[in-house]
């Protein structure tokens, strides 16, 4: 049999046992417990998450903002230049200046080009007859084909400091006479040509095809010049298209060159002269009592295509293209 004393440590034990899973089920249940939302969960029982990380933005100084703002624009102005083109000529959409009448690639019209199986613009219409040279060639007043010229004489003022030399002397205005001739005092409108010297022109001339030419109305033909280059390296070009009277169909085209840097010089090129020359005086000469250079007179085939003859009136000597000295 138990004894009472034993029944009574049964019993505390029974009791400790019972108190101690009281106390396993009621503290969970404490700390679980959420007085407001009168719920439990497991989350309060982790840690608490870091809060967000907040950039609050450094100020910076209104200097540094100067110099890193990009600078405000600048206004533009519309800037209109004009430009001005030498007579016969007229401004393209390009800003350029064109000739409708002898430009191949601008005949009668801005950008009419020409086909393959036509030589030149004449008179603003595709043509074979032959084509002018200088590229930016400027005509004699009048004498442009815009009218028929015979036996005229015109005087023309150089640009300012540019000044012809031939045999020493030098002029700034000089005369040009339709029959194939360029003087530095005066030209006279004589047709008839004559051998060298001659009392027909009293000055320095440059007599490049001394002969009756004649400018017809309705063609390219006239009397054309052109200056290139800079001071004092420059060079004046004059430029013959014409015919001869009473021969519409017979073409003299030549040129007549000045150099800025060689006084005394003067260069004839022959591009195309139907009769080769042979009608006509060819040299210079000083004054009407000489001295003089005459290269032909009535000569036969004394030029030729794409022939040059150089003058140089300071030693009273001419040469052929090869350079050899006549």
């Amino acid at each position: 049999m138990v004894s009472l004393k034993n029944k009574r440590i049964i019993s505390y034990s029974i009791i400790l046992l019972i108190l101690l899973l009281i106390f396993c089920i009621a503290i969970p249940v404490i700390i679980l417990y959420d007085p407001l939302r009168k719920t439990t969960s497991v989350r309060q029982l982790l840690p608490a998450p870091a809060p967000p990380l907040v950039q609050v933005p450094v100020p910076v100084p209104v200097s540094a903002l100067a110099a890193a703002a990009p600078p405000p624009p600048v206004p533009v102005r519309a800037v209109t230049t004009s430009i001005s083109c030498p007579p016969g000529y007229v401004v393209s959409g390009l800003g350029t200046c064109v000739n409708f009448q002898i430009d191949y690639n601008n005949c009668g019209s801005l950008g009419n080009v020409c086909p393959s199986n036509y030589a030149s613009c004449s008179a603003g219409v595709c043509s074979n007859a032959p084509a002018v040279q200088l590229l930016h060639a400027i005509a004699i007043p009048g004498w442009d084909g815009s009218s028929s010229v015979d036996d005229a004489v015109v005087s023309l003022a150089l640009p300012s400091n540019l000044s012809l030399t031939l045999y020493g002397y030098s002029s700034s205005t000089i005369s040009i006479s339709s029959n194939g001739v360029i003087c530095l005092v005066s030209c006279t409108s004589v047709y008839t040509n004559a051998a060298l010297p001659t009392t027909a022109f009293t000055g320095p001339t440059a007599l490049a095809l001394w002969d009756d030419l004649m400018i017809y109305s309705g063609t390219s033909q006239g009397v054309y010049y052109q200056i290139e280059g800079g001071t004092p390296n420059r060079t004046i070009a004059f430029e013959f298209y014409t015919s001869k009277f009473n021969a519409s169909q017979n073409y003299y085209h030549f040129q007549v060159k000045f150099y800025e840097n060689q006084p005394g010089i003067v260069e004839y090129i022959y591009y195309g002269v139907s009769d080769k020359g042979g009608s006509a005086t060819i040299g210079t000469q000083k004054s009407a009592s000489g001295p003089g250079i005459e290269y032909s007179m009535n000569k036969p085939n004394a030029v030729w295509s794409n022939m040059t003859l150089t003058f140089n009136t300071n030693t009273n000597t001419f040469w052929i293209k090869n350079g050899t000295i006549v």
